[in-house]
């Protein structure tokens, strides 16, 4: 004989195989629980004393039972009301039931039918749930016969076993779904980023590195091209094989190194100068100041004349960073600079000046007698702004 499966019906999205069989075996285990219930009060129908109100109990909960198998539903709030329902049939006992049912607490109306409740909130809420219902229960029980007693507390063990076992098995089931999603997910994350990576080899990456060859033959602005046709090869070659690439990372929950922030903006437009050792700051802190910069070469190559060259200088001074850009061009006055902020051209004192002192530093301008302009910018490696 194979073993029953879960239905479609019991096990639904984002379900474990295991909660699911629970959830349907609590359907059925109702229904056996209310024909357990009904031939415990047909035995003991002689010596009851109310046997008609007896039946009115045990009707009303094999109705809960097959609405609860026909419609399955598995929120807290309708087993709640179910625990209600089976506190007030176990309640009932002490004036419907025979003397040794109603006082010596031997049995209840519903019978086993008062585990139910309790394996519902095991199902839901774990051992914690389990564990709370069954001692809810417990004191039901207690209620109903009026005292503490060996019937009652006997019962009350096994339900409290029972809420706790299969609650600790259902957190169990659900870590391991857990788990077993997100190792899927995995999966299909490297499979679908080996699809990506066939298609970007032979395609973008092949005509980034073509670009970058080139850009390096023929030099000046092409070059500058070329670099940057090779940073984001380099890019998409660590994203495609799943390498770890400290720049990528960093963009999200790490620090950047400025020096190779730079290489990109400075390849053929300057010399760069920095230390030996990292220069680290935050991912944002890092794009203002690249925009900076960049902002300072394009006035360079504008403005500072054919043949000017130009050199950006890092220098780490520990809780601060200094970040120079200086030309040997033909110069340009304060006076200049400002005439043409005036006449709505903001290069300097909005992509310069602005960026740098939105992060809590200044921006300086010194003017050479005989040409050349040298851009100082002065940042906080943390906020302070």
């Amino acid at each position: 004989m194979g073993v029953v499966q879960p239905t479609r019906r019991e096990v639904r999205e984002g379900d474990s195989l295991v909660i699911g069989a629970l959830w349907g075996a609590l359907r059925v285990y109702r229904l056996l629980a209310v024909v357990y219930a009904v031939w415990g009060a047909y035995v003991r129908r002689v010596d009851m004393a109310r046997p008609d109100l007896v039946a009115v109990v045990l009707g009303l909960l094999a109705l809960w039972s097959a609405y609860m198998y026909v419609s399955a539903r598995r929120d807290l709030g309708v087993h709640l009301i179910e625990m209600a329902l089976v506190a007030g049939a176990i309640l009932s006992t002490r004036w419907i039931d025979t003397p040794a049912a109603a006082l010596d607490g031997i049995t209840t109306v519903p019978g086993v039918f008062q585990s139910v409740p309790v394996i519902g909130a095991a199902l839901i809420l774990g051992w914690r749930g389990g564990l709370i219902v069954s001692l809810i229960m417990t004191a039901v029980m207690i209620l109903q016969v009026g005292r503490v007693d060996s019937e009652p507390v006997s019962n009350a063990g096994l339900l409290i076993m029972l809420g706790v076992c299969l609650g600790y098995g259902a957190d169990i089931a659900r870590k391991e779904q857990l788990a077993l999603r997100r190792a899927l997910a995995k999966q299909a994350e490297i499979a679908e980023r080996d699809r990506l990576a066939r298609t970007v080899h032979d395609g973008v990456l092949q005509a980034l590195a073509f670009i970058h060859r080139r850009g390096l033959d023929l030099g000046g602005e092409a070059a500058r091209l070329g670099e940057l046709a090779a940073e984001q090869e380099m890019q998409l070659r660590a994203l495609a094989s799943g390498a770890s690439l400290p720049e990528l990372e960093a963009t999200v929950d790490g620090p950047v190194d400025v020096r190779r922030s730079l290489q990109v903006p400075v390849a053929g437009m300057a010399t760069l100068v920095a230390p030996h050792e990292p220069v680290e700051i935050d991912p944002r802190r890092a794009r203002e100041i690249v925009a900076a910069v960049e902002a300072a070469l394009d006035n360079v190559r504008r403005h500072a004349g054919e043949g000017a060259r130009a050199w950006v200088l890092v220098d780490d001074l520990g809780a601060d960073l200094v970040v120079t850009v200086r030309d040997n061009g033909v110069g340009v006055s304060q006076e200049a600079l400002d005439a043409a902020a005036g006449r709505g051209r903001l290069g300097v004192s909005s992509s310069i000046s602005s960026r740098i002192e939105d992060l809590g530093g200044r921006a300086t301008y010194v003017f050479g007698p005989g040409g050349g302009t040298t851009v100082e910018m002065w940042v906080p490696k943390v906020g302070r702004e």
